[in-house]
């Protein structure tokens, strides 16, 4: 017991001195020399979630552009694939100038029908558009979202040139 009490005199003792050298901070130690209060102020505290806050804002911002950015460039490979489908289609046909020029403008599928479902989110139509006036003839496919048919997502322009008129003519040289 004896030394317990040289100990506490010890410090008390140097609580004294530290108290008349620092006595604005010595208030904050309690008799023994530890700190009375342990813990952040409540203004620390307010000023950390400010901050954090403050930082929080335009990381979401960046990750709401990020997820659009990531959809609308989805959309566009979408329309761009199937304006080429469309365009292997028109190729695949086998047809001369004449009788695509009669087929005229073609939806796919057509206005009276559902629209493509693609990825079971967007629906799609595409429009096969000919320029009889031209030659070679040139046929342009453009896709549209179903919502939008005004504003194409993606176009493609190829010439058609009638092969059997050209075997004709090399045959006739």
């Amino acid at each position: 017991m004896r030394r317990f009490d040289i100990e506490w005199l010890k410090s008390f003792c140097l609580t004294r001195i530290f108290a008349d050298f620092y006595p604005r901070i010595s208030a904050d130690f309690n008799i023994r020399g530890h700190p009375r209060f342990k813990g952040f102020t409540y203004i620390e505290v307010m000023i950390t979630l400010a901050i954090v806050a403050v930082l929080f804002i335009p990381m979401m911002q960046l990750f709401s552009h990020s997820l659009y950015s990531t959809t609308v460039s989805g959309d566009m490979v979408t329309a761009v694939n199937l304006a080429r489908w469309e365009m292997e289609k028109v190729k695949n046909l086998n047809l001369t100038k004449s009788q695509l020029a009669k087929l005229g403008d073609v939806w796919t599928p057509a206005l009276e029908e559902l629209p493509l479902e693609i990825n079971d989110k967007s629906k799609w139509r595409i429009l096969r558009h000919l320029k009889p006036e031209s030659d070679p003839l040139e046929v342009s496919v453009e896709v549209f979202k179903a919502e939008d048919l005004k504003k194409p997502i993606a176009s493609l322009a190829t010439l058609i040139e009638d092969n059997i008129w050209l075997e004709k003519k090399q045959t006739l040289q």
